[in-house]
């Protein structure tokens, strides 16, 4: 069998160029994350959730792919489908990525 997914990302991290391409996308992948996790947390497909935000289940796979971002309205609505609340937080960055 392959390897698994955590140990081939940790294997390619040590490239420096996938590494800084992949740190650009670092705030996709946590939105991303975030919305999968909230989906399930209450245990539904994203057809359920579609379903409850009034649009289709490929939508939903979109916003949870992280390309494009979703916008804050959508984010709401996600939000209320998975009764989630939404936590917004700006943290500091290291100074090398505040410079670009």
């Amino acid at each position: 069998m392959g390897k698994r997914l955590l140990d081939l990302k940790e294997e390619m991290m040590k490239d420096e160029e996938f590494r800084r391409e992949y740190e650009k996308l670092e705030e996709e992948f946590s939105i991303a994350k975030a919305l999968i996790e909230a989906r399930s947390r209450v245990g539904l497909t994203q057809k359920q959730v579609a379903e409850r935000m009034g649009t289709t289940q490929s939508a939903v796979a979109r916003m949870e792919s992280g390309k494009p971002l979703p916008s804050l309205t959508t984010i709401k609505k996600y939000a209320k489908a998975t009764n989630s609340k939404i936590d917004i937080r700006l943290s500091p960055v290291k100074t090398d990525q505040a410079r670009s």
